[in-house]
């Protein structure tokens, strides 16, 4: 009898004692992050990604976050899942970030306090927050090189993912393609060519290969990471139509550290076809593989050697992609906020690559000399000559005095030299000299 009672007493305190020991489990939200965040100095706050992982057993629908700087809340917010949060599931959310008052490079620290109203159990709730403050946030653009053949059966893969971003992500993608043993190869990269072995290999700003036939996921992880600088771009043509002169500008938001930065140009051109031209295709007729995007669902419903393939995004030069010029490295010290710009002239007049010039774009690539990454970079169309851009002598003489002066292949020099010279004025201007002795 005493025993049955014993048995009883135990197990009535276990069922009591049971939502107790269930609720400190319940609610366990753990963040992670280390991604920089950055915020303008006269925004109120900025949009920053948290990632946070479920270990409890409650579905998050909520979570209240506090912000701190060296021991001080700054914020404290409510945040509400777009999506319910399984157990042990991960989830990336916007939350916001104050700026500092002043442009600085900081460490917050995110606590994670409460979720779905109750207190957070989480082993560790917090996590570092690096924050910069600049007067603008930085435009990050992301750069694929993709390595292709028309030769290869499987290279479709590559156009379908590079047509996908492109299609996707207009104002962020620049896409260069790069042809190898095929009527579009480049001399230009003929440095990097070498060292491929798979074919298509795509190279995101030259820091992760892309392997699959789409890349949202990976671009977008890529693009929220940020860059310290703005870089934008113009080309012009000169009257005749035979050279591009490209003015990149680069403007640091963030004071950088001990690295060494250049800047390089690509010269690319869209539609590139010939009807003798054949693109082999492996994934024709590959039901298992419809619907994964509208880019390949092309290749899929087309036959399996594929005539007058347009070509999108072709190198057809470039100059300082695998080693630039003393002319195009980033100036140190380098000051936020102060611009610097460059000139390099493309010679198109003896391109054997060149089809349609109305299909040409320029793109500039910030490279990071250390890591060999690239940080950021730009794309343009080329404007007419008669816009701005390249101009008379006369003009020129309209109170404008003389800031640079480089040769047709983008070479600076100090004083004129014989042949053609492009002299930049304090104006912004740009004009053609032809120096005779």
């Amino acid at each position: 009898m005493k025993k049955r009672i014993c048995i009883q007493l135990i197990a009535l305190i276990a069922i009591l004692c049971y939502p107790i020991n269930l609720r400190a489990d319940d609610y366990s939200l753990a963040p992670s992050t280390g991604q920089k965040v950055y915020v303008p100095i006269h925004a109120q706050s900025a949009k920053g990604l948290l990632y946070i992982t479920n270990y409890g057993k409650v579905t998050v629908q909520d979570f209240t976050y506090t912000i701190s700087f060296e021991g001080t809340i700054l914020m404290e917010k409510k945040h509400i899942m777009e999506e319910p949060l399984p157990r042990m599931e991960v989830a990336t959310v916007e939350i916001e970030v104050p700026p500092h008052s002043q442009l600085s490079e900081t460490e917050l620290q995110i606590e994670i306090t409460k979720v779905n109203g109750e207190p957070n159990r989480a082993t560790i709730p917090h996590a570092n927050l690096p924050r910069v403050t600049v007067t603008q946030v930085p435009h990050r653009r992301v750069v694929v090189e993709e390595y292709t053949g028309m030769w290869c059966r499987y290279c479709p893969r590559g156009i379908a993912l590079m047509e996908n971003l492109e299609n996707t992500y207009p104002d962020d993608f620049i896409g260069i393609a790069i042809h190898s043993s095929d009527p579009l190869k480049c001399s230009d990269y003929a440095w990097n060519i070498s060292k491929i072995q798979n074919y298509p290999t795509l190279q995101m700003n030259r820091s992760r290969k892309l392997s699959s036939f789409t890349a949202t996921d990976e671009f977008e992880k890529e693009r929220a990471m940020g860059a310290d600088m703005d870089i934008d771009v113009s080309a012009q043509w000169d009257k005749q139509k035979e050279n591009i002169t490209v003015i990149p500008s680069v403007t640091f938001r963030v004071s950088p550290k001990d690295a060494t930065y250049a800047v390089a140009y690509v010269l690319t051109e869209d539609g590139m076809t010939k009807p003798t031209w054949i693109q082999y295709n492996v994934f024709s007729g590959d039901a298992s593989l419809r619907g994964i995007s509208a880019e390949l669902d092309k290749f899929i419903n087309a036959p399996s050697v594929i005539r007058g393939l347009p070509n999108n995004f072709t190198a057809i030069a470039a100059k300082g992609v695998y080693t630039p010029a003393e002319e195009d490295y980033i100036k140190t010290p380098i000051e936020v906020d102060k611009t610097q710009s460059f000139t390099h002239v493309f010679d198109i007049s003896s391109n054997n690559l060149l089809q349609d010039k109305s299909k040409l774009k320029v793109c500039v690539l910030l490279i990071n000399l250390n890591t060999k990454k690239i940080e950021n970079a730009a794309k343009c169309s080329i404007t007419d000559a008669l816009s701005t851009g390249i101009s008379s002598a006369a003009e020129a003489q309209k109170g404008a005095v003389e800031t640079a002066r480089y040769t047709l292949d983008g070479r600076r020099i100090q004083a004129p030299q014989k042949g053609v010279n492009l002299v930049k004025y304090s104006d912004g201007r740009v004009r053609k000299e032809i120096v005779t002795r």
